[in-house]
């Protein structure tokens, strides 16, 4: 879809001049081509009519229409003076109440236009001037008096409209001045005065005459600042002014109509276009109405040129048709709005030499220019571009909206976003991800700007083009610095970089030396070693304390050829050199200045500054990616004399170097691993890797292995050690715990290793004397014989057992190491070993066993209190979970608390013994006899509780079962009593558990049985006398088929009949309740019936017999019902409507007379036959109680006064009726 299809463009490009309208041709054209909004239309409306018009007497006076350049002033002054002064021309109006409106003011004026110049005559002078010419014209000879002949200006131009109205006793005169605020901005202050004051008159004379006055200023002159100096004259003249002010709605419905006009269907595809990126820009969701008008110009496109200040012509109008002209032929972006904004005036200001001449335009196009320029040849982000040149032509339109082009007030990222609608292609439409894009364009303009030009003020978010900062040529001032630098400082800077280039932030550890601790993973051992890192020379070092296992140099690149060789020749065993070389000229050059540029940051000011290290860190960048893309090849590694390529040093590993400081450390490592395994020849190899950082967590992870926590971590490092054999901890593997041990036992017993006896102090770090391990290990090795039970471990003079490794691994790692001595354990306690395992059941002669086999013993003693340790956990849930038997509490809430505190005791008492799970642990058993005694006695309780549990699980399901059996019985019934007697016996037995036998719980279950199978057997004969079995069932199901019953229901819809005695056994055949599957076994579980639920406290009436005495209510009906018709059918006035039935009915009703009887089946033809003979009765039904009641509401009665009461009650019941047609019915 291209843009012209969308619009009916029709130009406006050229300028309107006032006095076209002079001409009647082109005064039509004008009135034809206004459009006016809603908004214009009102104001003409409200502001110009009345004050134009002449027949109605209100204060009139002149009036003001402000607006910009271009934006339809003259036009509409153009239309209103030409409506004017010919009423024809109202016909040309398209807006229909404006037109009726104008009416008032059509064809009734003689209209004087003119513009006033760049002239120095007085404003009076200018205008009698210009009315006397234009009375000439008419005929009428008058001349205004000088200015210095008069005293007021009011009393001339009275006389003046005399001699006009002379001529022209029914029009007024309007006067239409153009171009008046350029006039009167020219005019010196006391000139100002008088022309304002005039002014004044002018609106005056409005008041009193036909005389009517309109001008055209750019912008109101009531709160206009150039006029401050002379404001009481513009408040006076205030009053005699009415204005009419264009707004931004105004011309922006002249560009949607005129300009941009559009029908339905282009208006449709236009809004479901700018739908698609509504989520992006809250301004196109939120007057999604209006961009559909002006697309593709943006709204602010006119907002903007609103509020700039330029005084040249700005003509939006025009410049629109400009820029649409050159969009017409153009296809609408499907996948970006397409929408036109203000940075598309940036152009026409740009290439517009006319406008140089002013100082500030000229400055800020200057200063965009090298923007522009600087962003087309130095812009970082090519995909970025075309969005970053036009948000720099926005700031730069902008810069003319702010009054002082100096001020720091600009644009905001949103509304870049919004105002610009500005696009950037992106994986999904996300308001957000828009945002953050545009601010790192932003980012990226004022990198690449070096933070020139545009600046952001932090208080108000905006970004603005800054006129106040010059532009400096930083990089010619970098390459300037670059060229006085000396090689020592080049090298000072290049192991700055390097520094960064590791990307290693460690402390230096001498002050003004570039020296560092460092480390290394030796790969074999899968450790790490410590020494340093300097940069520079050997020499230029002095001694670092303490010593350490190596030392790595980068030597200085900027030197004489040849200069390094001497060290590399001369390097010792614990020392590598890293040379840099093969580095292009391009990588020189960075280097240099990057030094040039830190230098500079150093000497100059805050903003200069972060100019000179954003340059800095561009460099580093640069050097950075060199060094990592080339870093096989940029280094030589020299050690003990021999030089070679990182490659070479790297051969054979397989580890992934994804840093520079990996290779580094990869190639320093290989050269020195000979070096450490001389060093450390007895150092253990570890299967997870060691380093300072997680040194102490490894170690502890090992402690707590042996603590019962296993982890693959304190897996591995207990096998690095050998302490490891299957799954079990077994030290006398391990070289390293052996020797330890074994110190310990060539001493007399009784006698203990001290710490200093085996740790010595190296270098100010703590390691053991034979295998210089750190402390931590020896710690470790220590414990597993803890745990063991080979030795005792004294720390703070407190003494730790295999009992105790849960201390020991709860201990922080600085206890720890800081172990005062270990000793050898105590022998095995025999005498309380064999009270605890005769406590627990076991034979006491496991123990005489386990001094020499120990571990069947151990595995028997666990085993047996863990089972015992569930069992107690097992009671201990039974109580406390507060169980009920018969719904009573089995324990009170004293019982609960005493046996809950008693069993948790005994648990923890048991779970302890699971620590003894060594021959070594067993050493340290720490309880007497007479407290092990004591323990077990909680043994009687948690038997008796389990006496309880049993109990209640044997009767459970019968007493749940009598429970609910003894809701379902009525009082009066024996066996609830029987029931509820036992319910006590329950409780009763519960508390005398103690002392009751297997054979009592047995008795006491039987009886509860037979109170079950009493139950049963009531229920079955309850049961049968208040339900049908199936012949009942069957019986029940004939009688409600027989003809008998089913020619009652036919009869009861006649009306004749006292239905409620056949309704009643209706009611009693449907109360009668079936249910014959059942027996013992479905009630063995349930105790009611599964199928209909009888309960025996329901209070059902038994259904024996009451089949027999229906059927006879049956019969017995039948009968009164058949005498019933017989006499009402035979009665003379019925017999004369016989001749109403058809011949069918009358069959069926004669024959009924001659039998006296129903028909076998009465059917609907008898039924009809029926209704319609008895027709004309009239029926009256009469409630018996009620009508009772109303014979005897007092109480007895006599003989004579009950038939007195009861005929009264017939006559009442029937007044109104006829008698002979009334039938009674009892209800």
């Amino acid at each position: 879809m291209r843009y012209g299809e969308l619009i009916q463009y029709e130009p406006i490009e050229t300028v309107i001049k006032l006095k076209d309208a002079d001409k009647i041709d082109e005064a039509k054209r004008l009135v034809k081509s206004f459009v006016v909004s809603e908004g214009m239309a009102d104001s003409i409306i409200n502001i110009c009519i009345p004050q134009l018009q002449f027949d109605e007497t209100i204060d009139n006076k002149g009036i003001f229409i402000v607006g910009n350049y271009g934006t339809g002033k003259s036009h509409l002054m153009s239309v209103i003076s030409a409506v004017a002064e010919n009423k024809e021309m109202l016909d040309y109006i398209s807006h229909e109440e404006l037109k009726k409106e104008m009416g008032k003011i059509a064809g009734k004026f003689k209209v004087l236009r003119f513009d006033i110049g760049a002239v120095n005559t007085p404003l009076r002078n200018i205008i009698t001037k210009e009315i006397e010419k234009d009375l000439a014209r008419y005929g009428i000879e008058f001349y205004f008096p000088p200015i210095d002949k008069v005293t007021n200006n009011k009393e001339a131009f009275m006389e003046m409209m005399s001699k006009f109205e002379d001529k022209f006793p029914d029009k007024g005169y309007l006067i239409v001045v153009d171009e008046l605020l350029d006039f009167l901005k020219a005019r010196k202050e006391q000139e100002l005065i008088r022309d304002l004051t005039f002014l004044r008159e002018i609106g005056e004379i409005t008041k009193s005459t036909r005389l009517r006055f309109m001008t055209g200023v750019q912008e109101t002159l009531f709160d206009n600042p150039a006029f401050n100096a002379v404001a009481q004259t513009v408040l006076k003249m205030k009053d005699r002014f009415e204005q009419l002010i264009i707004k931004r709605e105004d011309i922006s419905y002249v560009v949607s109509q005129r300009l941009l006009k559009k029908n339905d269907r282009q208006k449709a595809w236009i809004r479901s276009h700018l739908e698609k990126f509504s989520p992006l820009y809250k301004s196109i969701s939120s007057r999604i109405e209006e961009f559909v008008e002006l697309y593709p110009i943006h709204p602010m496109f006119i907002e903007v040129f609103e509020k700039m200040f330029i005084v040249e012509k700005r003509e939006v109008l025009k410049t629109i048709s400009h820029l649409m002209r050159e969009l017409l032929d153009k296809d609408v972006p499907e996948d970006e709005p397409g929408i036109i904004s203000y940075d598309s005036y940036w152009k026409f200001l740009r290439d517009n030499p006319s406008l140089r001449a002013e100082p500030d335009i000229k400055r800020v196009v200057d200063k965009s220019v090298v923007v522009e320029d600087l962003i087309e040849h130095s812009f970082t982000r090519p995909q970025y571009k075309d969005a970053a040149l036009r948000i720099v032509h926005a700031l730069s339109v902008h810069r003319f909206t702010t009054g002082d082009i100096h001020t720091s007030v600009g644009i905001t990222v949103e509304n870049i976003k919004d105002d610009l609608c500005l696009y950037i292609k992106m994986p999904e439409i996300e308001e957000d991800f828009l945002i953050t894009t545009i601010e790192t364009i932003m980012k990226e303009i004022m990198k690449t700007l070096s933070w020139q030009y545009i600046s952001y003020n932090p208080d108000n978010q905006q970004y603005y083009l800054d006129m106040v900062r010059e532009g400096i040529n930083y990089d010619a001032k970098i390459q300037e610095k670059a060229e006085l630098l000396s090689d020592d400082t080049f090298n000072r800077y290049y192991f700055d970089l390097l520094i960064k280039v590791l990307d290693w932030n460690a402390t230096l550890k001498q002050k003004n030396m570039r020296i560092w601790e460092y480390s290394l993973i030796w790969n074999e051992k899968n450790v790490k070693r410590y020494g340093y890192l300097f940069m520079g020379y050997p020499d230029e070092r002095s001694t670092a304390q303490p010593p350490r296992d190596f030392y790595i140099y980068f030597l200085p690149p900027f030197v004489e050829a040849n200069y390094n060789k001497k060290y590399i020749l001369n390097g010792k065993e614990d020392e590598v050199f890293f040379e840099f070389i093969n580095a292009d000229e391009e990588i020189i050059e960075k280097i240099k200045k990057y030094a040039a540029a830190m230098e500079l940051s150093e000497l100059s000011s805050s903003d200069q500054k972060k100019i000179y290290e954003d340059k800095a860190n561009g460099f580093q960048k640069d050097i950075t990616k060199w060094i990592r893309d080339n870093v096989s090849k940029c280094f030589n590694v020299s050690y003990k004399g021999e030089t070679q390529s990182i490659i070479y040093w790297l051969k054979g590993k397989t580890a992934n170097y994804d840093t520079i400081k990996s290779y580094i450390d990869e190639a320093a490592s290989s050269c020195l691993s000979l070096y450490f395994s001389e060093k450390y020849s007895e150092y253990p190899t570890f299967y997870t890797k060691i380093t300072e950082a997680n040194l102490n967590e490894v170690f502890k992870s090992a402690m707590n292995y042996l603590a019962g926590k296993k982890t693959e971590t304190g897996k591995k490092v207990l096998q690095s050690f050998d302490l490891i054999l299957g799954d079990d901890i077994v030290p006398e593997n391990s070289k390293y715990a052996n020797y330890f041990l074994n110190e310990l036992y060539k001493l007399p017993p009784g006698k203990v290793l001290n710490r200093e006896d085996i740790i010595e102090n190296v270098n100010g770090e703590d390691i053991d004397k034979r295998f210089k391990l750190e402390v931590q290990w020896v710690v470790l090795l220590l414990c597993a014989l803890v745990y063991s039970g080979d030795i005792i471990l004294r720390i703070k003079n407190k003494v730790y057992d295999a009992t105790t490794i849960d201390s020991l691994a709860n201990m922080n790692v600085g206890e720890l190491v800081d172990f005062d001595s270990f000793e050898r354990p105590r022998d095995i306690p025999v005498r309380e070993l064999k009270t605890l395992f005769t406590l627990l059941g076991l034979p006491s002669g496991l123990v005489n066993a386990s001094l020499s086999k120990p571990e069947e013993a151990i595995r028997q003693m666990v085993s047996r209190s863990e089972e015992l340790a569930k069992k107690v956990v097992t009671v201990n849930q039974f109580v406390v979970s507060n169980k009920t038997i018969w719904s009573k509490p089995v324990f009170d809430e004293f019982e609960i608390k005493n046996y809950k505190d008693l069993l948790n005791n005994f648990r923890d008492f048991l779970d302890s013994l699971k620590a003894f799970n060594t021959p070594g642990k067993l050493r340290n058993f720490k309880y007497a006899e007479e407290e092990l005694k004591e323990k077990f006695k909680t043994l009687e309780t948690v038997k008796k509780i389990e006496k309880i549990i049993d109990f209640k699980n044997e009767v459970e399901e019968l007493v749940k079962y009598l429970s609910s059996a003894e809701q379902q019985l009525p009082e009066e019934i024996e066996l609830k009593q029987n029931i509820n007697a036992m319910k006590n016996e329950v409780e009763r037995f519960t508390k005398e558990i103690d002392n009751k036998e297997s054979e009592d719980i047995k008795r006491l279950t039987r009886e509860l049985e037979e109170l079950k199978i009493e139950y049963i057997d009531l229920y079955l004969e309850y049961h049968k006398k208040h339900r049908l079995d199936y012949n009942g069932d069957e019986r029940k199901k004939k009688i409600m088929a027989s003809d008998l019953f089913n020619n009652l229901k036919k009869l009861k819809d006649v009306g004749i009949f006292p239905v409620n005695k056949f309704d009643e056994i209706e009611k009693v055949l449907a109360s009668l309740k079936t249910c014959y599957n059942f027996g013992k076994e479905n009630i063995k579980t349930e105790v009611l019936c599964p199928n209909c639920g009888y309960s025996i406290k329901s209070g059902e009436v038994p259904v024996f017999g009451k089949l027999d005495e229906i059927e006879d209510k049956i019969e017995n009906l039948y009968k009164e019902w058949t005498k019933i018709l017989l006499d009402n059918i035979e009665d003379p006035m019925i017999q004369e409507r016989m001749e109403i039935l058809n011949k069918d009915q009358q069959k069926v009703i004669r024959d009924f007379l001659n039998k006296k009887e129903l028909p076998e089946k009465v059917d609907n033809l008898f039924v009809s036959a029926v209704k319609d003979l008895i027709a004309g009765l009239e029926k009256v039904e009469i409630e018996i109680n009620e009508f009772i009641s109303a014979i005897t509401y007092d109480g007895p009665v006599t003989v004579d006064e009950f038939k007195k009461r009861f005929l009264e009650n017939v006559d009442f019941l029937i007044k109104g009726k006829d008698k002979d047609k009334v039938r009674i019915i009892i209800k």
